[in-house]
């Protein structure tokens, strides 16, 4: 029932390749360049907002605003994965995204038959 197609919301998610680390010419590392995947359009249900049962099964520490429950074998959301929820990447010809993200995948708890993925919004400009 929780995965019911009526319940499933379009969202889009990019997986992250890699990350490169630059350097001065002290060689010194002064910063992260991550890398990811083309934005691929996926439908799951998505909770609303966070609540009290959702704050217990991934703990009081990570914070997170929604939730998204895929099913067992649907486990592709990896934790640095961004998504594009309450927006869309707008693709270009090339298949990137032209519009920045707005969530990221914080943390992903597996039950017997389902797997709940934690997500946070963040600010990208």
């Amino acid at each position: 029932m929780r995965t019911m197609t009526r319940n499933r919301r379009t969202f889009y998610y990019a997986d992250l390749l890699g990350v490169t680390m630059s350097q001065d010419t002290d060689g010194n590392y002064v910063e992260d360049t991550m890398s990811y995947s083309n934005p691929i359009e996926w439908k799951a249900p998505i909770t609303a907002a966070n609540g009290q049962a959702e704050t217990q099964l991934f703990g009081v520490n990570e914070p997170y605003d929604k939730v998204i429950t895929l099913n067992k074998g649907e486990n592709f959301l990896k934790i640095g994965s961004i998504l594009w929820v309450d927006t869309s990447p707008d693709l270009d010809g090339e298949g990137k995204a032209t519009k920045p993200y707005d969530y990221i995948v914080v943390k992903s708890a597996e039950s017997l038959n389902f797997v709940n993925v934690a997500i946070r919004k963040v600010d990208v400009s």
